[in-house]
């Protein structure tokens, strides 16, 4: 549980210094180019995401929609997703005895 709150914790701030990447590049006086999804999956895998547009399924075009959202979302969501998952509950005591 510890590691999967430092994992969420540590995409959340990759999500915040992708989007003031993201800022930067758009203020920049070159042509604003958003950095998405696809960007990123194709840096981290060596290849580009292989969604074919013949006989979409459900699936392939959630995943398409997901590839074309910008980077900083898809991480923050997937770091904040984490770190509520693997967050610290309180036990609950069920039969607690009161003088």
């Amino acid at each position: 549980m510890f590691f999967g709150r430092v994992m969420g914790w540590l995409l959340v701030g990759l999500a915040v210094i992708m989007a003031s990447a993201d800022a930067v590049l758009a203020l920049g006086p070159a042509e604003y180019a958003s950095i998405v999804t696809a960007d990123v999956v194709t840096l981290l895998a060596g290849h580009a995401p292989d969604i074919t547009d013949a006989g979409r399924s459900a699936t392939s075009s959630l995943t398409a929609a997901i590839l074309d959202m910008p980077a900083w979302i898809v991480v923050g969501l997937m770091g904040l997703s984490l770190s509520v998952a693997c967050r610290k509950r309180q036990r609950q005591r069920r039969f607690v005895f009161r003088r």
